[in-house]
């Protein structure tokens, strides 16, 4: 197998499966991408504190660059088990170091890959180093700047592998990592100069950015979270779709999915990992044959995407949330289809709030041996959900959602009947009867057009929601 094959084979992995994998399991944000563009060769100088580092700057590179770009590493790190060794040098075509000798050999193999045309990774310190603490530089990246004073040193500075896989752990965690590239750098002078250089560039590098994460505003950023409710079939997802377009900002779209959107305009997003497991759970509760099954499914899926609300707001920031559903407001209602004997009024007040954690006055009520459901989570400390700021109920015939569920083609969930959908829909009036005492609540008639819906819906957001401007 040629070398251009091998190295397209290389960039596919690398691509296909390594990066798509580190932004699923880890989340990768990369600050300063630009400051390589036009940059043929660098040598890329990085803080060290974990065995993802390199695979995290591999990630923030160009695809373009990936094949050409090696990192520097320790071989006895690497070299057993004999398939591990073989993994990484098919991967990283690193550039190994002998710690036991002098280094030199390492840095006659740097100036090659770079002759040929390469760019290197390298981690100054040398070792990984305390977590969140720059070690002193090694002479061994002024040396080899000095001996290539053309080829620009790219300061690094890495926030995260140092929780996700440190030092003393088996195995990673699923943490969210940071990435921040410098300017690139053409330092001239003795190696020691150049590496005294390079130290306090990326010492500068890692202090402004640990200062920008940990500056306080002067008020936390929250989303205004607008919840489109109603039962299956009735059109909250393509309402709650349309809704978003009338409005300026980054917004966000929680439904079977996540999307978010910039001035009504969809564009990516970094995935999350709580996302992913929350959406094959929605898929085993669809799957569910009969209600029981359906109840704890779906019940796992709701609290992963209450869950997720946090996650978006956290590492997201949107101005406005939009939601198809609302967990708190899903599992009272849903409470009619396995409790009806005891569904009321005053039922669902409490339950409202339980489920938000304002629960202090009923620790003794009997509501907790009428639902024990709500025993549980209570028990499980899972009952702090999320509360709407506006909420609009689409109000949908059961017999008119019932065409639209079949019109669909896909396979009918154990709830999905005229009976069961016309009992939901009987509870969600009730849960916006209690629930309109301390929020929002807009009813609409699913029988309007979708263009008077998405009017409708936007004018009562905009009249509520502080904050939540209207396009044009």
């Amino acid at each position: 197998m040629g070398r251009p094959l091998i190295n397209t084979l290389r960039i596919a992995l690398h691509l296909l499966i390594i990066r798509p994998l580190l932004r699923l399991l880890f989340g990768v944000n990369v600050v300063g991408r630009e400051n390589l563009d036009g940059v043929d060769r660098f040598i890329m100088a990085a803080n060290h504190n974990s065995h993802l580092d390199i695979f995290l700057l591999l990630s923030a590179l160009p695809p373009g660059k990936t094949a050409k770009t090696h990192p520097v590493a320790a071989r006895d790190y690497f070299e057993k088990p004999a398939w591990l060794f073989g993994i990484v040098q098919f991967l990283l075509r690193p550039i190994w170091v002998d710690r036991n000798n002098s280094g030199l050999a390492a840095i006659k193999e740097m100036q090659r890959r770079l002759d040929d045309g390469c760019s290197i990774i390298i981690f100054p310190e040398g070792t990984r180093g305390q977590a969140g603490e720059l070690q002193d530089f090694r002479g061994g990246v002024g040396l080899i700047a000095r001996q290539n004073p053309d080829i620009p040193v790219v300061p690094v500075y890495l926030e995260g592998p140092e929780r996700a896989f440190p030092k003393d752990a088996a195995f990673p965690l699923p943490l969210w990592n940071h990435i921040t590239i410098g300017p690139p750098q053409l330092i001239r002078g003795k190696s020691r100069e150049i590496t005294s250089a390079l130290y306090r560039h990326l010492k500068t590098l890692a202090d402004e950015e640990q200062a920008y994460r940990q500056r306080r505003q002067p008020e936390p950023h929250r989303p205004f979270v607008a919840a489109v409710i109603g039962i299956d079939g009735s059109g909250k997802s393509t309402l709650s779709r349309r809704v978003i377009g009338c409005f300026k900002g980054e917004s966000c779209f929680v439904g079977d999915g996540l999307e978010l959107f910039t001035n009504g305009e969809p564009h990516d997003a970094q995935p999350l990992t709580i996302n992913e497991v929350r959406k094959w759970m929605g898929r085993q509760a669809k799957s569910a044959k009969n209600l029981a099954r359906y109840k704890m499914r779906k019940l796992a899926e709701l609290l992963l995407r209450d869950r997720l609300l946090s996650e978006v707001e956290r590492w997201y920031r949107p101005d406005h949330i939009f939601m198809d559903g609302s967990p708190l407001l899903n599992m009272t209602a849903w409470a009619m289809l396995f409790h009806e004997e005891f569904f009321n009024a005053e039922v669902c007040s409490k339950a409202l709030d339980i489920l938000s954690g304002k629960d202090d006055r009923l620790k003794k009520d009997p509501i907790f041996e009428q639902f024990p459901e709500l025993k549980a989570l209570r028990k499980l400390n899972l009952n702090h959900l999320h509360l709407p700021d506006a909420v609009i109920f689409l109000d949908v015939d059961p017999e008119v959602s019932m065409q639209r569920i079949a019109s669909r083609g896909e396979a009918v969930q154990a709830h999905e009947n005229t009976e069961k959908l016309t009992k939901l829909r009987a509870a969600y009036h009730l849960v916006c009867d209690v629930l309109e005492q301390s929020r929002p609540v807009c009813r609409l008639s699913g029988d309007k057009s979708l263009e008077q819906l998405t009017q409708e819906a936007a004018a009562f957001i905009k009249k509520v929601g502080s904050g939540v401007d209207e396009t044009d």
